[in-house]
């Protein structure tokens, strides 16, 4: 606003709740900066933790993008479900009765509400949160804790309170990330019956994995024209990275008022988000870790979502008429898309042409 266009009222007015939630988060962040976090290392904890991103460089961004990891830069389903693991394990003695489940699911619900203000309430987080509170009551009611129902009635809330929700592509990616492990991850999950816990839980975050990135990268592809050809191993690396940081920054508050134990908590907090940041650069820098600007038409995502499907039916259920399906699917995409190329090689020609005429 100009000056001569606002005077001074000399009143004040409340702070709205994200003011408030923003107060909150600098005082966070001013935390942060006291006890040494600095660089590359404070922007990925306080992108991890309370959503701020505003310290992320272009070349961070752009790292953790051809790794395939981008997601875990903005707050989302992972970050609430470490969180809310975490409160459930803490509040473990109160599933001792039926009102002291209902007690925890209130706490839990509380804390979890609380932390979406904190960091902004972006629609990633309030599909967590959501789904995490119907998933609790589910539990202290003794019911199936996630399910197709618990994803519809999510979106359904969201949608009533912004119908606009439904053009955001985190909001897209979110779902489709969360419907795919529901119906991927446990076709995946049966090719390999593993009883060692180590490999056990390692096959497990390749399954998640495998059956997120398969559901959302036909829609990441449209939207951004790019595919992370390493994300598998880069999964890998930051899953229990960043299991751990969440962890430590959480013990970093709790243990401030032990001066020895805390200085050796973010020691060691530093350290982890250090390696982080060096294991990406160095998944960035191996051979081809860009697939480089691929293109494809909303038919072209329509025909592959379709594929998708009828590949999941044959694995559930083979048979040669799936068998044959699937096959023509496959033709029915590379002839589609040989079409399409071919028009735009026909089009590049006619206009290059047009121009030398007009020169």
């Amino acid at each position: 606003i100009f000056p001569g266009y606002w005077q001074w009222t000399g009143k004040k007015s409340a702070l709205t709740w994200k003011q408030r939630a923003g107060v909150w988060r600098e005082k966070i962040l001013d935390s942060y900066r006291k006890w040494g976090f600095s660089g590359d290392e404070f922007a990925v904890l306080s992108a991890l933790t309370v959503g701020y991103k505003e310290e992320l460089s272009e070349d961070l961004r752009e790292t953790y993008q051809v790794a395939g990891v981008s997601h875990i830069l903005a707050l989302s389903g992972m970050h609430i479900a470490v969180l809310w693991g975490l409160l459930c394990w803490i509040l473990r003695p109160l599933d001792r009765s039926c009102l002291l489940r209902w007690v925890k699911c209130g706490i839990i619900v509380l804390l979890l509400w609380t932390f979406a203000f904190l960091v902004g309430l972006p629609p990633s987080v309030i599909r967590a949160v959501v789904m995490c509170m119907l998933m609790t009551a589910a539990r202290a009611a003794g019911e199936r804790t996630l399910s197709l129902n618990t994803l519809s009635v999510a979106a359904f809330f969201m949608l009533l309170y912004n119908p606009f929700y439904l053009f955001d592509t985190g909001f897209q990616l979110s779902f489709l990330a969360v419907l795919s492990i529901l119906f991927i991850y446990p076709v995946i999950s049966r090719c390999w019956r593993v009883r060692h816990p180590v490999p056990r839980y390692i096959w497990g975050i390749v399954a998640v994995s495998l059956a997120a990135q398969l559901g959302t990268a036909p829609v990441v592809i449209y939207k951004f024209a790019y595919f992370p050809v390493y994300f598998l191993p880069a999964n890998l690396i930051v899953a229990p990275l960043v299991l751990v940081i969440i962890y430590g920054s959480v013990a970093s508050f709790v243990l401030s008022p032990f001066t020895v134990l805390h200085i050796w908590v973010v020691k060691g907090l530093n350290g982890v988000l250090r390696l982080l940041n060096d294991s990406m650069q160095w998944v960035r820098d191996l051979p081809v870790s860009h697939s480089g600007d691929i293109h494809l038409s909303l038919l072209q995502v329509g025909i592959l979502y379709v594929l998708l499907f009828v590949v999941l039916s044959y694995l559930l259920s083979p048979s040669r008429k799936t068998l044959i399906t699937v096959l023509c699917g496959i033709n029915l995409f590379i002839g589609f898309s040989g079409c399409l190329y071919y028009m735009k090689e026909e089009s590049f020609q006619l206009i290059l042409a047009h121009s030398q005429v007009k020169v």
